[in-house]
């Protein structure tokens, strides 16, 4: 099975504020620039692009990132906050780069909030980013979209307390629940680490996404969880569950952010003591 000699993935967008880093700008959503080496080769991927192409922009100045060398940029799912920036983006790349993503990613989403809907997906027309120079690549099924590296296609469903709640899309004209097939995450094997799992909001749940990357990579255990874990709001009952499940993949590294919620946080500070760093 392939695998990468080294990953380097940099938060360039996230809710919180570093206290290291104080100049970077904070903003709801999600964007990491991941750097992957094989040998002499390096693949630069970007992971989402946050709720606009302003912070991204200036926070990878800041960080004296190019985002002109990406290769490739991948969106976890459709909504704003992980997706606004992308047009943007792309013109500041300035050359023909996929956009691989679930085919319904681009469907008109949105979320509850006080018994109120509000607008949740993609904020541009599809067809402005056909016009971008973005390669539009929409694909169902997992692939690997690098040696060592994979998109996980629409992740199964099997854990009994992971459930998505909250979410519409409008389909064929009409407004329907939204169980989010599009949310996907990517899995990398490190060499002389093992698997390294990367979410976006993890809307399926973080442990079906995990079993998921178990059966594409045919890893069985897991080295990191990286990224969003949709905890925040969840019930004491769903973040043990969690962290029991986490134990059994025998994780050595927690780093959450985004929508994961300071409770989980806390409770994962608690029982993974070290091996856990907010990212």
């Amino acid at each position: 099975m392939s695998q990468v000699d080294r990953i380097r993935l940099t938060v360039l967008v996230d809710d919180s504020k570093n206290p290291i880093r104080p100049e970077l700008t904070a903003k709801h959503g999600l964007s990491f620039f991941i750097e992957l080496k094989a040998g002499r080769h390096t693949t630069s991927l970007l992971l989402d692009t946050g709720p606009s192409a302003d912070v991204v922009l200036q926070n990878a100045r800041k960080l004296d990132i190019d985002l002109r060398k990406v290769d490739s940029i991948f969106l976890s799912h459709g909504h704003y906050d992980h997706t606004g920036g992308l047009l943007g983006v792309l013109k500041h790349i300035g050359k023909k780069v996929p956009v691989i993503a679930h085919p319904e990613a681009l469907e008109p989403k949105f979320a509850r909030r006080k018994k109120r809907l509000k607008k949740a997906g993609i904020p541009f027309q599809v067809s402005e980013l056909q016009r971008s120079s973005g390669i539009l690549t929409l694909k169902r099924g997992s692939t690997s979209v690098a040696p060592g590296v994979w998109v996980s296609g629409e992740i199964k469903r099997v854990s009994p307390f992971e459930e998505v709640k909250g979410f519409k899309v409008m389909r064929r004209g009409k407004l329907v629940e939204d169980y989010m097939p599009d949310d996907q995450a990517l899995f990398v094997r490190v060499k002389g680490r093992g698997l390294v799992v990367i979410t976006g909001c993890a809307h399926a749940g973080l442990i079906n996404t995990i079993k998921q990357a178990q059966k594409v990579t045919g890893s069985s255990g897991v080295y990191a969880v990286v990224g969003g874990f949709h905890l925040a709001g969840a019930s004491a009952g769903r973040i043990n569950a969690t962290i029991e499940e986490l134990q059994k993949a025998g994780v050595k590294a927690v780093m959450p952010c985004h929508c994961t919620g300071k409770k989980a946080i806390t409770k994962f500070s608690k029982v993974f003591g070290k091996k856990v760093q907010p990212a």
